[in-house]
């Protein structure tokens, strides 16, 4: 029989160094169990919570993104518990995780064994989820940013190894625990006339609808000129050389902190381009710089050049 090791998990995570910031605490599988972490957000402070659970018909470490307001329980739980029922009354259908769903997007990006589900069981665990997440939001102040709250359902050691998933787990807590820094360079492109290349963000994603300069992260080991090179050979399929960085800013998201680079990557023909990221681009003057919703980050950079000139 395949054991519930989310304990040995959850113990591992919070062990060494990560014990000074983190503490795990062995839940029962029933209802005094799932009102455990509810009651220790309405008491305690806490940076963040994340939940673990077993679940043997898995074959990721599965990131559960929402809680419905049901428990629909085909089997008793350790208490002999076995009922349909809702499990707040006057309270929503379901909630939603208060983790970063940038941070996620981002983080199944990047691990092949990281996935995101939006089905977190009728049982004990969708329970305890969504307690957890009602307790923060009834008792999140005004203006007061969010506790992150997360679900993990972590598969059998058959399907990824125990060192494998305590990885992948760490990495979600260290997230919630320190604001994770970003390394992020952009483009500086222009046409034969001086016009700057901007390019809008499309529909479900985090920043839909916002203008950016095209670019994106620097890999681990790379250099700020390889990674805008490649970048724009991704987002635009064209080739730049690119040149001096013209501008750089450090800004601070809900989520993140981002140092954002600009290097200078020459001219090209508009004609050239093909978006394969974006929805939309648009070649703007100097006195149009502002005529787009531009995120955050690249906002104050703008602001400089609209008053200073277009380096």
């Amino acid at each position: 029989m395949t054991s519930n090791h989310s304990w040995d998990v959850a113990k591992a995570c919070t062990a060494g160094p990560m014990a000074n910031f983190s503490t795990a605490k062995l839940l029962p599988v029933d209802q005094c169990g799932s009102l455990q972490p509810s009651e220790a957000i309405s008491s305690g402070s806490f940076d963040g919570v994340l939940l673990l659970g077993a679940a043997y018909e898995r074959s990721d470490v599965c990131i559960e993104v929402r809680a419905e307001n049901k428990l629909y329980m085909e089997k008793e739980d350790n208490s002999g518990r076995k009922i349909i029922s809702i499990i707040e009354k006057d309270s929503k259908n379901h909630l939603e995780t208060t983790y970063s769903r940038h941070l996620i997007d981002e983080l199944v990006e990047e691990h092949d064994d990281l996935k995101i589900s939006h089905d977190c069981g009728n049982f004990v665990c969708n329970e305890t989820y969504f307690r957890t997440l009602s307790a923060e939001m009834r008792n999140r102040g005004e203006g007061v940013e969010k506790i992150p709250i997360l679900f993990v359902h972590l598969p059998p050691l058959e399907r990824i190894s125990f060192d494998r998933q305590v990885i992948l787990v760490k990495t979600l807590l260290r997230s919630m625990i320190f604001t994770p820094k970003l390394d992020v360079v952009g483009a500086l492109i222009k046409d034969e006339f001086g016009r700057v290349l901007a390019c809008r963000r499309p529909p479900k994603d985090q920043w839909s609808g916002y203008w950016e300069f095209p670019g994106g992260k620097i890999a681990e080991g790379e250099s700020i000129h390889s990674a805008v090179e490649r970048e724009i050979l991704e987002e635009l399929c064209i080739s730049v050389s690119a040149l001096d960085e013209v501008s750089r800013i450090s800004h601070r998201y809900e989520d993140r902190i981002v140092d954002l680079r600009i290097i200078d990557c020459g001219i090209v023909d508009p004609n050239s381009i093909i978006l394969t990221e974006h929805d939309m681009s648009r070649w703007l003057e100097k006195d149009e710089l502002d005529d787009v919703n531009w995120l955050p980050a690249d906002l104050p950079i703008i602001k400089e050049w609209m008053e200073e000139g277009i380096p």
